[in-house]
């Protein structure tokens, strides 16, 4: 019956999308135990959830929205400025907003609102849900995307961290140089994915050359962060014969259970 649909989810689907960007997680992840939108359906339950919205520039990001659309996620385009990293901003939020206020004022049948989104700009409207006596559910990351002066948690009856929503708690404590360790670990696997690098192998100089220009670093880093791959084994060298010319290079091990573990949360099947 529509009576036991009583609760309406808002996605900030651009402010979650890049958040866990950051960890090479997809929202709408293969596995389904990191899947935002399965796990959302497995805890609240399919017959009380009335609607679930989410809201992107869908052109900006790498997401199907078919498969949104299949698991019974309503898309809400809403165009942003083109451009990326912080100048990157579009209306999603005000989007979402408006959306939210016309359910709380048409459909006085949802009396649970759950909103998706570390964006400090959700705080008017989690204060407005909760002044009219809706119950109010906050689902965000727990790192340096919410912000601490919003005091966003005040505001919810409950809030929910993803890190542990998602499964993956091993991820929300990590370091600089623990991130950028589980960057190289994917950008070196990706790069041996990369057809146009068939037959080929990833020497050190390239690898730390890459690191440079791909995370920002200077060469002390760069060559400090490869050290790290190498003692803890997440590297092993890897040679090829191209013309009787044998050429020396470095992959992945996918046999260490740490590296196994980063390249699946990236959304990699691995044996």
């Amino acid at each position: 019956m529509d009576s036991d649909k009583h609760i309406a989810i808002f996605i900030d689907l651009e402010n979650v999308y890049y958040g866990l960007k950051k960890y090479h997680l997809d929202p709408d992840h293969p596995e389904p135990s990191h899947n935002l939108f399965l796990r959302l359906q497995e805890h609240y339950g399919k017959r009380a959830i009335r609607m679930i919205e989410a809201y992107a520039d869908f052109e900006q990001l790498d997401l199907s929205m078919m498969s949104l659309q299949r698991k019974r996620v309503h898309i809400h385009q809403v165009y942003g400025n083109g451009r990326g990293g912080e100048e990157r901003k579009n209306a999603a939020d005000i989007q979402l907003c408006l959306d939210a206020m016309e359910v709380l004022y048409q459909i006085p049948d949802v009396t649970t609102f759950v909103i998706v989104s570390a964006d400090q700009d959700m705080v008017p409207l989690l204060d407005r849900l909760w002044s009219r006596g809706k119950r109010v559910e906050l689902f965000c990351l727990f790192d340096e995307s919410l912000s601490k002066s919003a005091s966003m948690p005040e505001f919810c009856d409950q809030v929910h961290n993803l890190f542990e929503f998602l499964n993956i708690p091993q991820l929300q404590n990590l370091s600089r140089l623990d991130r950028m360790l589980q960057n190289a670990v994917i950008q070196i696997y990706e790069w041996y994915q990369d057809p146009n690098n068939a037959g080929k192998s990833y020497g050190s100089n390239w690898i730390k050359k890459d690191l440079i220009r791909k995370f920002h670093i200077d060469e002390a880093e760069a060559n400090q962060l490869f050290a790290k791959l190498i003692r803890g084994r997440f590297l092993e060298p890897y040679e090829i014969v191209v013309d009787g010319n044998i050429y020396y290079g470095y992959k992945v091990n996918l046999d260490h259970p740490q590296v196994r573990t980063i390249v699946k949360i990236a959304g990699y099947m691995v044996g």
